[in-house]
């Protein structure tokens, strides 16, 4: 990667708002190549489309150390200004904790961080083991 061989300490991964060709690879598609490919030589902070809770938590468990939104500020500021801003920053906090206890999951950095296992939805993996819950 260029970036990391001249000296920069991050990246963001983004595809500016979708403006992109047909058939192009999505920005989370590529997030996992980009991850192994610097390791824990850059920090990557991802922007492409986060809406959700669960977009932050798929990030993060994809390689992304952080995860920046813009539309979702943008939202908030033009429906009623800085609180409606606030409101909506909040939710998308508390849309992240649901999917976490959801999951089972109580830490972002020890249990989800680059843990691309988390994605295979198994709520009852701690209880059950994995696939046990699924049988009669």
């Amino acid at each position: 990667m260029e970036a990391l061989d001249i000296g920069c300490e991050g990246i963001v991964v983004t595809n500016h708002a979708g403006r992109q060709v047909d058939e192009a690879v999505g920005s989370l598609e590529m997030l996992p190549e980009i991850a192994e490919a610097v390791g824990d030589e850059m920090t990557i902070i991802f922007d492409s489309g986060v809406r959700t809770g669960s977009d932050v938590f798929k990030a993060i468990a994809l390689g992304a150390d952080a995860v920046a939104v813009g539309r979702l500020y943008v939202w908030g500021m033009a429906n009623e200004g800085e609180h409606s801003c606030r409101h909506v920053m909040k939710s998308l906090l508390a849309d992240l904790d649901i999917t976490m206890i959801v999951g089972g999951y109580q830490s972002i950095q020890e249990d989800v961080k680059g843990n691309k296992d988390v994605l295979r939805y198994n709520p009852y993996r701690s209880v059950l083991g994995k696939g046990k819950h699924a049988k009669f």
